[in-house]
């Protein structure tokens, strides 16, 4: 997996959503870089949600871990001093800062680092749990700390990258992967089953998740995760599994019929890479992140955010043809596997990190 190199690099993360998709991300790429090559030092926040293995799970000698608080606003100020402290301690050759507040923080800590690099794993200017004025304000910060730190933005999808565009010409494109070899087969249930993983938060908009399953009371739909919005998930046909591990978050996956993802904003979904790895149709919002990686009527459904006949009408034909349902599903499947294995994204990392490159 390792592209050939004799050069070892010193390379500082900086995570403040230490869980979910980005989580999942930062582990696979910890992990699977070269110990001969690398050394990581990954400072991160903790969530809610974020694993409570995560020690374990980084547990490998060119990784170090450091809790640094960075999600509430009055923890700012003492972050950037304590990062701009460990970049003076370390001399890090590369500097990755992930996720918005991560991105912020880290940045001012690290202005004008040659080795400067910036993932969003979705811009905050493109979330609608806030007002039109509130996203301008965001979309206009993340131009001032690129102008003002300096750096690359690597984006996680086509959409994310065209986005990145607008706030700078200096951006580059790393898809998001998965590890899929760790993913089961398919082997769904004798009765229709429709699931989504995830935090149940405004993102995910489970008030229209719970509106389909309203509209499919014979239909077990299953949502794969937990979160503060639970409670709008009313419906007697949904189950609410709580916080799973990886490995028993695909285990439900592998008995599905459908996967459905109705989130509001994203930058490109893991869960929906696993869905469709493990070999279901997805039926989606339009949105970024969504929409780079399904391919309508090919893998699935791209359908307008709260268009629920959309939605339902996609379930209901999925549903009703087997046919297409296994057509869906294994093309699903060959793309991820051929497009956004961990092999090929590692390996691209790899060479980002050595300014080299890797065939």
């Amino acid at each position: 997996m390792a592209c050939e190199s004799t050069k070892k690099i010193s390379i500082l993360y900086v995570v403040e959503s230490f869980s979910t998709g980005v989580y999942a991300i930062i582990k696979d790429i910890a992990c699977n870089l070269n110990p001969d090559q690398f050394q990581l030092h990954i400072i991160h926040s903790l969530r809610a949600d974020s694993p409570s293995n995560y020690a374990d799970e980084l547990s490998l000698s060119h990784i170090s871990l450091e809790f640094v608080p960075m999600g509430k606003w009055f923890n700012w100020l003492k972050a950037i001093r304590r990062i701009r402290s460990r970049i003076k301690n370390l001399s890090p050759h590369i500097i990755h800062l992930h996720s918005s507040i991560g991105g912020f923080i880290g940045s001012m800590a690290a202005k004008g680092h040659p080795g400067l690099y910036y993932s969003p794993h979705g811009f905050s200017f493109l979330r609608t749990d806030v007002g039109r004025v509130q996203r301008k304000f965001f979309f206009q910060l993340e131009k001032f700390i690129r102008a003002f730190a300096g750096g690359t933005i690597v984006a996680v999808s086509q959409g994310e990258l065209k986005e990145a565009y607008a706030i700078t010409k200096n951006g580059l494109l790393i898809n998001n992967f998965i590890n899929t070899a760790e993913v089961p087969h398919r082997l769904p249930s004798e009765e229709p089953l429709i699931l989504t993983t995830g935090r149940i938060s405004y993102q995910k908009n489970p008030h229209f998740f719970n509106k389909i399953a309203e509209m499919f009371p014979e239909i077990s739909f299953i949502w794969v995760g937990d979160g503060p919005l639970r409670t709008y998930l009313t419906a007697k046909n949904i189950h609410i599994t709580g916080f799973l591990t990886r490995k028993e978050t695909l285990t439900y996956l592998s008995k599905g019929w459908i996967y459905v993802q109705t989130s509001r904003w994203e930058g490109l979904p893991v869960s929906v890479l696993e869905a469709m790895a493990v070999g279901l149709p997805v039926i989606a919002t339009n949105i970024i992140g969504n929409r780079d990686v399904i391919v309508n009527n090919i893998t699935g459904y791209l359908i307008e955010e709260g268009d629920l006949s959309g939605f339902s009408n996609a379930i209901g034909e999925i549903i009703q043809d087997p046919v297409r349902r296994e057509f869906f599903g294994d093309y699903a499947r060959s793309l991820v596997q051929n497009d956004y294995d961990i092999k090929h994204a590692v390996c691209q990392y790899e060479a980002l990190y050595n300014k080299g490159n890797c065939n």
